[in-house]
């Protein structure tokens, strides 16, 4: 199986990397081909290893009160999970 339109050096280049690694230049180059999808689907993706828990912000827990407010204020009863939420947002603002 071949690939059209692969230059010349890159065919080289792939040939002496699967060379190195002791390799078909088919398997390594299927190889480096996954690695780079993987790479990039986890590209966007934050990997932040922490014991602290996430602050909370007393602007945060303004703008959902603020929220809950403006609900009330036309006719709209907010759920009671998202009262409850709120509260919990409060009360660990108040804790920092």
């Amino acid at each position: 199986m071949g690939l059209r339109g692969i230059s010349a050096d890159v065919r080289q280049a792939v040939i002496t990397q699967s060379q190195k690694q002791g390799m078909k230049a088919g398997e390594w180059l299927t190889l480096a081909i996954l690695e780079k999808i993987k790479q990039d689907r986890n590209a966007g993706k934050a990997q932040v290893a922490t014991n602290e828990k996430p602050a909370v912000s007393v602007e945060g827990a303004s703008a959902v009160l603020a929220l809950l407010e403006r609900l009330q204020g036309m006719g709209i009863e907010p759920p009671d999970r998202m009262k409850r939420k709120a509260t919990t947002l409060v009360r660990k603002c108040i804790r920092i």
